[in-house]
């Protein structure tokens, strides 16, 4: 039997955290080369930035930022670097991208509600729940050094499993109401395919990457362990939800364009990518 509490399992295990994530920051890092056509669609200005879009951007850039800055911490790093300091802007970029990936999500049932007040609301409510969820951890963490390196956080396992389950409770919800939503609409055929091949997969993909370290935190083997697959799963959990946002604009995008043809006018609700001609952006996804 493993003693997990004992200071040289503790040190492997911190070992083997560090590696991890090292090999996520590979992982995303490649991820991120190959799926940057909306920056350079907005860089080049053949879309308009608008607000649907701001959870895709941001939480991707957030997640290389906590990625390369984890990966740094758990390297020798300099004594005159205050490891609590660059562990809080750490767990505020990567909590954050975690809260901008189901918000790729929820942004759909928020346009396709808008007509239910109600229902707003507690979208609203549901989300900011969950922010202070993912932020209320950088009151309440400490470090752990490891071989001349800030190593790494040590967090209540409680708190860990929280996250977790409030994170796949909320991508649940979103898609309930997607679904919902989307087959009270009489021309979503478009956006009900990609959904059904997208949205449900990136649920049971998001909700299975949640599981894995919400049940070993629970177990509270030691602190390490306790966020061995945290990096992991938001990579997993970002990588899901920002194709499924391309999946989105791409079909809206042909959408659009059988509109203009057959009707002779743009679509005014869509947000689309870049085609071979020319596309506005428009407010919603």
């Amino acid at each position: 039997m493993v003693n997990w509490t004992d200071p040289e399992v503790v040190s492997q295990c911190g070992i083997i955290v560090e590696h991890i994530n090292f090999l996520c920051l590979g992982l995303y890092t490649w991820e991120y080369s190959r799926s940057w056509q909306v920056e350079l669609a907005l860089i080049c200005r053949r879309i308009q930035l608008r607000w649907p879009l701001l959870p895709y951007i941001t939480g991707r850039l957030l997640l290389l930022t906590s990625m390369i800055m984890i990966c740094w911490l758990s390297s020798p790093t300099p004594q005159s670097v205050d490891c609590h300091s660059a562990f809080l802007a750490f767990v505020f970029a990567g909590n954050a991208s975690i809260g901008c990936s189901s918000l790729n999500l929820m942004v759909r049932p928020f346009v396709i509600w808008r007509a239910f007040k109600y229902i707003r609301i507690f979208l609203v409510l549901a989300t900011v729940g969950h922010w202070i969820m993912l932020l209320r951890v950088m009151v309440d963490f400490s470090v752990m050094e490891v071989d001349g390196s800030c190593g790494f956080m040590v967090i209540d396992h409680t708190y860990m499993t929280s996250i977790f389950v409030y994170t796949m409770c909320y991508d649940i919800l979103a898609l309930a109401l997607t679904i919902i939503g989307l087959r009270n609409t009489p021309s979503s055929s478009a956006m009900w395919k990609i959904l059904r091949k997208q949205g449900i997969a990136y649920v049971l993909v998001t909700c299975f990457v949640n599981i894995i370290p919400s049940v070993v935190a629970s177990l509270n083997l030691n602190a390490a362990m306790n966020v061995v697959f945290a990096m992991p799963a938001s990579v997993v959990s970002t990588i899901a939800s920002s194709r499924i946002v391309v999946a989105f604009l791409d079909a809206q995008s042909s959408a659009s364009t059988e509109e203009t043809s057959s009707r002779g006018v743009p679509l005014t609700t869509m947000l689309t990518l870049p085609t071979s001609s020319h596309m506005d952006a428009q407010d919603s996804v």
